[in-house]
């Protein structure tokens, strides 16, 4: 069984080009990620991704690789 969570993270994220890149790689190579948001008036760029089967470790490592970084804080289980 399938469980959707949250997954919320710290980002480098600081412009909107970089968060208009982010989606795009979101869309292009993780399509189990029904939505995300990356909040770039927080000092710390909150971003949130809204999933059933992405692993915290695939999402950290694809963006990782397009010079994005992360680092995980929280996940929540949604009902």
């Amino acid at each position: 069984m399938k469980v959707r969570q949250v997954l919320i993270f710290k980002s480098s994220v600081k412009t909107k080009d970089k968060k208009n890149f982010l989606m795009q790689l979101l869309r292009l190579h993780l399509p189990q990620i029904q939505a995300a948001t990356v909040d770039l008036d927080d000092e710390d760029a909150i971003f949130r991704v809204e999933t059933e089967e992405c692993s915290v470790d695939l999402l950290t490592d694809l963006l990782r690789k397009h010079g994005i970084r992360i680092d995980f804080l929280d996940r929540f289980i949604v009902a």
